[in-house]
């Protein structure tokens, strides 16, 4: 039997998140309106996965994930939000780790997207700065 845990405020998180992220996957092909707006749903998805290991007494320290990569970042945002979205289901359904590794995919999905608009942006940068002036 699984361990009794409250998650009705972490259903509820999720589902905002959710909605968040649709809306941004659902402006997709185009780059999301702001790097902020995925930002916002990285740190709420951040916060649920720290407070569910927190509840399942579950902590893996100095466990490194490999983050996905993509030559084109806004690939992993639709990945993000169906493995958001299974999350969600599983927790509803009392299967806890299935849904923290669920949530821990969505939210490694949407930092790889971060980073790889960091990147994007510092080699811009770097280019621009290696043109010479005339």
């Amino acid at each position: 039997m699984p361990p009794s845990i409250r998650t009705d405020d972490l259903l509820q998180e999720l589902d905002s998140l959710s909605r968040a992220l649709e809306t941004i996957v659902g402006a997709l092909p185009g780059t999301p309106r702001t790097e902020s707006d995925v930002w916002s749903v990285y740190a709420g998805l951040e916060k649920v996965v720290a407070v569910l290991k927190f509840r399942l007494k579950q902590e893996s320290p100095g466990v490194f994930r490999e983050l996905p990569k993509s030559a084109v970042p806004v690939s992993l945002l639709p990945p993000a939000l169906e493995a958001v979205k299974e999350g969600r289901s599983m927790l509803e359904s009392k299967e806890f780790p299935e849904a923290l590794e669920s949530l821990r995919v969505g939210r490694d999905n949407l930092r790889a997207y971060l980073s790889e608009q960091r990147k994007a942006r510092a080699r811009v940068k770097r280019r621009s700065a290696a043109r010479p002036s005339s």
